[in-house]
């Protein structure tokens, strides 16, 4: 199955700055695909909504959100989302995402 939902960190400001125009192009884009199975199961897990949960977002299905702010990135990093018991190797590496965005001085988007 074609993944259909996207969890993006840009590379740097310029990359940050074209995402929100939607003119980013891939090699300035880190990006994880999900499959709808992937998401249902990282869903189902409650990944999302412990993300939610730290940052005020609104991850959900059909949904654009993004989480930059410093503290907020810290915060999921610190918290319990990335011990879930779900698509171990996906949650992996959405956790560097998160890891990239805060040395990059970035966000992470997720186009659902």
């Amino acid at each position: 199955m074609v993944a259909r939902k996207t969890v993006t960190v840009p590379k740097d400001k310029d990359a940050e700055n074209a995402l929100d125009y939607d003119e980013a192009t891939p090699d300035q884009l880190l990006e994880v695909l999900l499959t709808d199975e992937e998401f249902d199961e990282l869903w189902a897990a409650g990944v999302f909504d412990i993300m939610n949960e730290i940052t005020g977002a609104m991850i959900d299905y059909f949904e654009s959100a993004e989480i930059v702010e410093k503290e907020k990135l810290e915060k999921v990093l610190e918290s319990d989302a990335f011990t879930k018991d779900a698509v171990v190797d996906k949650l992996a590496q959405i956790k560097v995402l998160f890891e990239e965005a805060l040395e990059r001085g970035t966000g992470v988007y997720f186009f659902f």
